[in-house]
């Protein structure tokens, strides 16, 4: 991805360093992607240690260009919006509550666009931009969390009753924040599948437009 000419880009490279300019270029960008699934930390590894995953390098990201735009005395509303370009089926709920709270908390507002479906996990992270798009057709999943048990019955117990008060306390207060789905409404689907086409998904207010100007999230 360029920013300027060849020549340009270049002379910026030799005289940042290539982390500085990789970093350069995330400040100068600003679009991430999240077309996976969501892994957490030592999932990601395989067998191997990592120092970040891909969702925390996004948060880390985020608390960056944040830091930047701080230090600009830009105003958050005259600030270039960071665009989370989302295709996922979702998945870790502690990775990808990382990047919902730093989606939330960012000043530097993130436009998050549904580029084929939002599901479970990614669904979560979704309708937590500041303002938030889908193209035509895309696919929405909002479900209960689940979790395996593999330790002993009484660890695996507890292991339950707190996923059972995340969902009640921490998820069905999340997306009745977002979205104009009513409390009882919620409770009444959170235990199906609850499948969206864009157009659900406007109507409940988890997204705030379709796209039909490719300009609009570019």
């Amino acid at each position: 991805m360029f920013f300027g000419t060849v020549d340009e880009n270049v002379k910026t490279q030799l005289q940042l360093g290539l982390d500085e300019y990789e970093q350069y270029k995330i400040m100068m960008d600003r679009r991430f992607y999240l077309t996976s699934i969501i892994l957490a930390t030592d999932e990601e590894a395989d067998g191997f240690e990592r120092e970040r995953s891909t969702i925390m390098r996004m948060v880390e990201d985020i608390m960056e260009i944040n830091r930047y735009d701080a230090k600009q005395d830009t105003p958050p509303k005259e600030r270039k919006p960071i665009r989370l370009y989302i295709n996922s089926p979702g998945g870790s709920i502690s990775e990808g509550f990382s990047l919902l709270s730093a989606i939330e908390l960012s000043k530097t507002p993130i436009y998050t666009i549904n580029i084929g479906q939002w599901s479970s996990m990614a669904f979560l992270i979704g309708i937590s931009g500041h303002k938030r798009f889908s193209l035509p057709h895309m696919r929405f999943l909002m479900h209960e969390g689940y979790a395996g048990a593999y330790d002993s019955g009484g660890k695996a117990q507890d292991l339950m009753r707190f996923l059972d008060r995340f969902e009640r306390e921490v998820v069905r207060s999340h997306v009745l924040k977002h979205g104009k789905m009513s409390a009882e409404e919620y409770d009444s689907k959170i235990r199906e599948e609850v499948y969206m086409l864009p157009e659900d998904a406007l109507e409940y207010g988890f997204i705030d437009e379709i796209v039909t100007d490719i300009d609009a999230i570019l």
